[in-house]
């Protein structure tokens, strides 16, 4: 009995039944070279909502408000950039408050980056020049504090 090879399709599958003497020389054949997995920003420089480095935060409750404001920042011509995405910003971060159980605070109690950008988002809307510029400070002593709070008055 000789042994060949054949090609049979079974419905959507097509099962190819080879010989000992097909598997003899190598494959002629090449595969392309893996491509690369896009990150947050495309080649053609457009978002992809769906990169995992996210986290989900485009799909969640509050993922209209994420995408806006993270569109804003990209797409921002402003200098500093990001500056007029303040509201945006600012209905995320109020969005993120309402649902504490899935925007919750991954750093335990010493993690205050949110509080910083809360902050920041506050000092904005109190009009001040650069509402990011203390992002990341040192929060002030309750001495410090106690001294910004204190007012003189001079008596005449």
């Amino acid at each position: 009995m000789s042994s060949f090879s054949f090609c049979k399709e079974f419905g959507k599958d097509k099962v190819i039944f080879v010989t000992k003497d097909d598997h003899a020389t190598p494959s002629k054949i090449e595969l392309p070279a893996p491509e690369q997995p896009e990150g947050v920003i495309t080649k053609d420089g457009n978002i992809n909502w769906s990169c995992p480095c996210l986290g989900g935060m485009a799909t969640g409750p509050c993922g209209v408000d994420f995408r806006e404001a993270f569109s804003c920042f990209q797409y921002s011509k402003a200098d500093p950039k990001g500056s007029d995405c303040y509201e945006a910003f600012t209905k995320m971060r109020d969005c993120f408050q309402m649902y504490p159980t899935v925007y919750n605070k991954s750093g335990g109690a010493d993690d205050d980056d949110d509080d910083a950008l809360g902050d920041a988002l506050d000092a904005g809307a109190a009009g001040d020049a650069d509402p990011l510029a203390n992002v990341g400070a040192p929060e002030a002593t309750d001495d410090e504090v106690a001294l910004k709070n204190t007012s003189v008055v001079a008596k005449s």
